[in-house]
């Protein structure tokens, strides 16, 4: 690690090039340019790309005169500022990201009074949707609490009135597993009985019976089922997660699902990313006074973890490489909505059509994406999807979904 002071117009690193190592600020001004968007720094943490031998997709260059610590990535394990070092670097790539999102959703601002109006709009195309505020939600974290604590008779009492109420096919299993585990734990001598109510070819899908199968049945423990276990949330297909406008307080791990970011119109749902297993997502909550963005809701059941800046702080003094992850999940979504605002911008749109379409096409046999989802995102009518599916061999479903 070393002390560097640079002066106003000198670039740090530009897109495509791999930067040596991570530049702390210590004092000065820093210009990060990306796509047409650029943002302004007087804090933060650059060059991240370097830890994960990633190429740069945005030029960082001095404004003013600026000094920083210079971390090679060999050294970020034994850096003695480890820990603000990692919560840095996940606020500021999350800044980042955001500045990216905003072009990509054509959106700075949104009003908070559109809040209530783009629920009954989301309500009306997803009936019977959940949001990850309900009850239900809220009570499955106390639930996790007090299991994580070692009351699991308390924690019995509430699943088992969660058990008696009618929740869709997918959540009710996840409330079984729930209902099983406390009951071997409060039950040890009839175990065998609870556990064999749960059959594999039925909850093999949910993250919690993975945990349970290796609670009961013994096996190597995997960290990120016991973070899944007491601080994650089981979500069915169209909860919302996050809705724009909305205060943001937490950001979202995905484990498992998959997540679609769209933003809402009075007459249309215009698709603007898909979120994969194993990305963050909800990086406003890690900065002051920012609202939400854009609507995220789950294409299929999803497993999350929230996590807030504290929890990102404590996770950082346990298991900095998770944050690593984290930080690693950031930098792609960056090169991400990137390439999908190259995609958006192509003149022809047949050209624009036909890369979209198989930008995708991994999804499409994972998750419902439809014609008119391709069409909103790159402003092309429903039919010019059709053709080119076709043309490309893709089948049409009856409700317009595009399989593979």
């Amino acid at each position: 690690m070393e002390i560097l002071t640079y002066p106003a117009g000198t670039t740090l690193y530009k897109v495509g090039d791999i930067p040596s190592g991570v530049y702390y600020m210590l004092d000065g001004k820093i210009e990060v340019v990306l796509q047409q968007k650029k943002g302004t720094f007087e804090y933060g943490t650059f060059g991240e790309w370097s830890l994960f031998n990633m190429p740069s997709e945005e030029t960082v260059t001095t404004v003013s005169e600026t000094t920083l610590y210079f971390i090679k990535p060999g050294e970020i394990g034994s850096a003695q500022e480890i820990p603000k070092l990692l919560t840095t670097m996940v606020s500021s790539i999350a800044k980042r990201l955001l500045i990216v999102d905003s072009e990509l959703s054509c959106c700075n601002e949104i009003p908070e009074s559109l809040g209530p109006d783009r629920l009954r709009y989301f309500n009306r195309i997803h009936p019977n949707a959940f949001r990850i505020t309900d009850s239900v939600f809220q009570e499955m974290f106390q639930i996790k609490r007090l299991y994580a604590s070692g009351y699991y008779r308390e924690a019995f009492e509430i699943i088992v009135k969660l058990l008696s109420q009618p929740f869709p096919g997918e959540l009710k299993k996840e409330i079984m597993v729930w209902y099983a585990l406390l009951n071997i734990l409060l039950d040890p001598e009839k175990a065998e009985m609870h556990f064999s109510r749960l059959p594999p070819k039925d909850f093999a899908d949910h993250i919690s019976y993975a945990y349970l199968y290796t609670f009961f049945k013994g096996g190597q423990n995997q960290e990120i089922l016991d973070m899944f276990m007491k601080a994650g949330l089981y979500l069915p297909t169209d909860t919302i997660v996050t809705l724009e406008g909305d205060a943001a307080s937490e950001g979202y791990f995905l484990i498992k699902g998959y997540l679609k970011a769209v933003k809402l119109y009075e007459d249309r749902e215009v698709l603007l990313s898909v979120v994969q297993p194993g990305e963050f997502v909800g990086e406003s909550a890690l900065l002051e006074s920012h609202p939400r963005m854009v609507t995220l809701y789950t294409m299929s059941p999803a497993a999350i973890i929230p996590m807030s800046s504290q929890s990102i702080e404590r996770s950082v003094e346990r298991n900095p490489d998770f944050v690593l992850k984290i930080c690693e999940s950031q930098l792609k979504r960056i090169s991400q909505v990137k390439l999908l605002m190259n995609l958006k911008n192509l003149s022809n749109e047949i050209q624009r059509t036909i890369a979209t379409l198989k930008y995708f096409e991994p999804l499409m046999s994972k998750v419902k994406l439809s014609c008119k989802d391709i069409a909103s995102l790159v402003d092309v009518s429903v039919e010019r999807v059709v053709d080119e599916a076709k043309r490309l061999g893709y089948k049409i479903a009856f409700d317009g979904t595009i399989t593979v």
